[in-house]
């Protein structure tokens, strides 16, 4: 095989990574959402912010080893990467993903309430401290 054909092998290869990469962080993002509830707003700036990363990786990549010329197998290939991601794993991921989200997220919620139920005992606390001791000390006085 001629090192060009090589070259353009490893390029076609990469290319279909880089579209799994991106449907992968996609549902990263899927799973944040159904863990986490968002404002259309939010999802809004989410989106603007990931398509804008990934479209910048994308020209990084062209540009680096496509000298900034889009080439159909190119598109053809991260076309492809996310096909097939997208009928094989992406259901799964997402699921796993948001499961565990939502448990860390549930862990999170516990703990702050537990907190935040220390914190009022605590404040109570000292607070009926606060009151029962002036009243003790202005007898004294």
């Amino acid at each position: 095989m001629s090192e060009i054909i090589r070259l353009e092998s490893r390029v076609f290869v990469l290319f279909v990574l880089h579209g799994i990469c991106l449907l992968l962080c996609s549902d990263v993002l899927r799973s944040w959402r159904i863990a986490v509830s968002h404002g259309p707003l939010w999802t809004g700036l989410e989106d603007f912010v990931f398509w804008c990363a990934a479209a910048l990786r994308t020209f990084v990549l062209i540009f680096l080893y496509q000298d900034g010329i889009l080439r159909l197998y190119t598109a053809a290939a991260m076309a492809l990467g996310m096909l097939l991601y997208h009928k094989i794993a992406s259901r799964w991921v997402v699921k796993g993903i948001s499961e565990a989200l939502c448990r860390i997220v549930s862990l999170f919620v516990w703990t702050y309430k537990k907190l935040d139920i220390f914190r009022q005992k605590t404040v109570a606390k000292f607070v009926r401290k606060a009151y029962t001791g002036n009243s003790n000390r202005e007898g004294n006085v």
